[in-house]
């Protein structure tokens, strides 16, 4: 954002608190089609507005966050019921982060799962949960 823009921003911004509706609403309507130019969010853009000038050209773009392991999309059968019985097969380790109401639902999800091979949308979800934190302790 350069400075001239920057500076319109500001004043835009100084016209919301202005007593006549309708500055403010002209005001609110300028600044969020100046967001949609840009692609930003109102906080961004705002924020923006508000960076010193040597820091917006400087400061890189974070790294997205990396996504979290998704124990729905295993490939095989195999390896869910492997990671479950881990948990069976050393609940002394796994209650290092596991409560025991988390180790017994894995113990017992493990058994209904390797006799049918499925697991309702809730069993699902909360296995999803218990492996996640499980996997600080089983590598």
């Amino acid at each position: 954002m350069d400075i001239s823009e920057k500076n319109r921003l500001i004043k835009l911004i100084g016209m919301l608190g202005s007593a006549f509706d309708g500055e403010r609403a002209n005001a609110a309507a300028m600044i969020s089609k100046m967001a949609e130019a840009k692609k930003l969010t109102l906080n961004e853009l705002i924020a923006l507005a508000y960076e010193p000038a040597s820091s917006a050209r400087s400061k890189p773009k974070p790294p997205p966050p990396e996504p979290e392991p998704d124990f729905t999309n295993i490939d095989e059968a195999n390896d869910l019921l492997k990671m479950l019985r881990r948990i069976a097969d050393r609940p002394d380790i796994a209650a290092r982060v596991l409560t025991p109401w988390e180790i017994n639902f894995a113990i017992d999800v493990g058994a209904r799962y390797a006799a049918d091979y499925e697991l309702s949308p809730k069993q699902l979800d909360k296995t999803e949960i218990i492996l996640r934190k499980a996997s600080r302790v089983f590598k």
